[in-house]
Formats: C-alpha cells, structure tokens, sequence
C-alpha cells in the first residue's frame, strides 16, 4: 500500500505541473511519450499491435504499423491532456470545444423523462467530454477506482470539481446508476471495458467475438432509458476537439442481451471510424475468448 501510495502522490504531482502548460504543449509531450512507447518492445504497442491485427486482418503490415504508431502518440496526448482537463478553470476547458454535432440529441435526451443513458467509448479524450456533459445537467458515471487510493480520492475529487458524479463498479454504483435512469436523469458509461464472464456476453466488435458488458441492455430493460453515443475528436495542431452525439439504432432496445451488445458495438465501430487511432486500442479488450479459443495476448508474449 505505502508504494501505491507514493506512486499515486508522484502521478498527482506531474499532473499538476501539466494542468500549468498550454494545450499545445501538453500535447508536444504525450506525442514524445508516444514515440518513445513506440522505439520500445512496451506493452502498450505489443497489446496495440495484437488488436489492430484481430481488427483489421485486411490492412498490410506496413499499414498497421503505422496505425500502432499513431495509436501510441494519440494514447500519449491523451494521458498529458489529463492536467489541462483536470487543472484549467471549467470555462477554460470548455473554451477548448469547437463543434458540437449532434447537440439537440443531448438537449432532447435530458429533456426526456425517461432518463439518458450516455454510451461513451474510450476514444478520443473522455475527460472534456464529461466537462460538456456536466455543463449541461448532472451526469453520474461509473468508474473503475485506480489501485493507488491516494491517486482514486484525488481523481474523484477532480472529476466531480467540474459537475460530475462518479460510482464504483460495485454493486451500491450499480444501483446508484439504475436508481438516477428511473428518476429521469442522466448516466454516463464507458461500454467497451472488458467485464467479468458473468457480466458479460459475446458479441461481434470489428468483426471479433467479445465480451461485452451486459449492464446497459440491464438498464435500458429496466428503467426505460433513451440511449446516445459520444466521443471527443482530438483535432490536428492542438485546435481543440469537436464533440460528437449520434442516436443509437433500434437494435440497443431488443430484450436479448446480445441483440443489444450486437448493436452497441456497431455503433462504437462508426464512431471509430471517424479517428481510428484515438481508440484505446492499447486496452486488452479481447482478453477473454469463446471457449475453445486462446488469449491473443497470450499466444503473442504480450510483456
């Protein structure tokens, strides 16, 4: 615990020093982390390298080199923006949105007494995307808690600065989700973490079975809820991102779990589409498999 601890009070300290930088330079920074994680036998382009190859089996080796390499700068720009998205002043932050498409899907779904369930993949930066979303009525959002406690209370401390409400994966942040959807209001999700076999089901995602979490065709059973994704596109020469809101096809509503998982996963291959390499492809996500299959990452030594 008292390692963990000093790792999180270091972790605290450089995104401080970030949160007092430009966005620019910011971004100069995580694109040199990039780079270095990418002159290295890392695990994040030895996991990048595993799923780019499952997902796109049609591209040459070249061209997904050169996906990795743009993955990893894009992962590194993520994790330097985290100090101006957790430091700047809310205004300043926002100040860095520049189109928003797809806004009256937001405004019609917090309007919407049946409560809105935000679908928000790990793509682009999540962390202005909560800064819009907060701005615009509560939002409460579950959150994997980090192993360091000292760096979890100071990142839920900071997240809920700016409007936010986070809950564990636990069974009380469960219930707390459910519990804001009946009462009409608005809940943000990631739907693309890997979840525990018995929280889960296969579905295809870019043309691989995986599991997929079952709580938001869970939520959207019990408490009605509309359904919306979201991403943040990270635009070019540090412009500021512009914020996508797309409706979800009827297929998310079905009563079978995989009919819904099915059709989540679609749509978060469309907004993929739109920048393949901000997705956190650095992520195990296919590290379960249908029995009788094996670990990709595995079979590949992943470090």
């Amino acid at each position: 615990m008292f390692v963990k601890n000093i790792i999180g009070y270091l972790m605290i300290a450089v995104i401080k020093l970030l949160g007092r930088v430009s966005l620019p330079t910011a971004q100069k920074i995580g694109h040199r982390v990039g780079i270095y994680l990418w002159g290295r036998r890392t695990r994040a382009r030895e996991v990048a390298r595993v799923n780019l190859g499952l997902v796109y089996p049609n591209k040459s080796a070249e061209e997904r080199d050169l996906l990795v390499q743009e993955t990893l700068i894009q992962n590194g720009m993520i994790g330097a923006e985290m100090g101006p998205m957790w430091g700047y002043e809310t205004a300043k932050g926002l100040a860095l949105v520049r189109t928003v498409y797809g806004e009256e899907l937001v405004e019609a779904g917090i309007k919407d007494k049946r409560g809105l369930l935000i679908l928000a993949p790990h793509l682009g930066n999540w962390e202005i995307l909560n800064n819009y979303i907060s701005s615009k009525c509560p939002v409460t959002i579950m959150y994997r808690p980090a192993k360091s406690p000292v760096f979890n209370e100071w990142m839920v401390e900071r997240r809920e600065t700016v409007g936010c409400k986070l809950v564990p994966t636990t069974r009380d942040g469960v219930a707390a989700l459910f519990s804001v959807l009946e009462q009409g209001g608005t809940v943000g999700f990631l739907p693309d973490q890997e979840p525990r076999l018995k929280s889960g089901v296969f579905a295809p995602f870019m043309g691989v079975e995986t599991l997929t979490p079952k709580l938001p065709h869970e939520m959207i059973q019990k408490t009605g809820a509309q359904v919306i994704y979201a991403f943040a596109k990270r635009l070019p020469n540090a412009e500021g991102f512009d914020l996508y809101f797309t409706a979800a096809e009827d297929g998310i509503y079905s009563d079978d779990a995989r009919t819904c998982a099915t059709s989540m996963n679609q749509s978060i291959e469309e907004l993929i589409k739109i920048a393949p390499a901000q997705y956190q492809w650095t992520y195990k996500r296919f590290k379960r498999r249908p029995e009788g299959q094996k670990n990709p990452y595995s079979e590949a030594k992943v470090p």
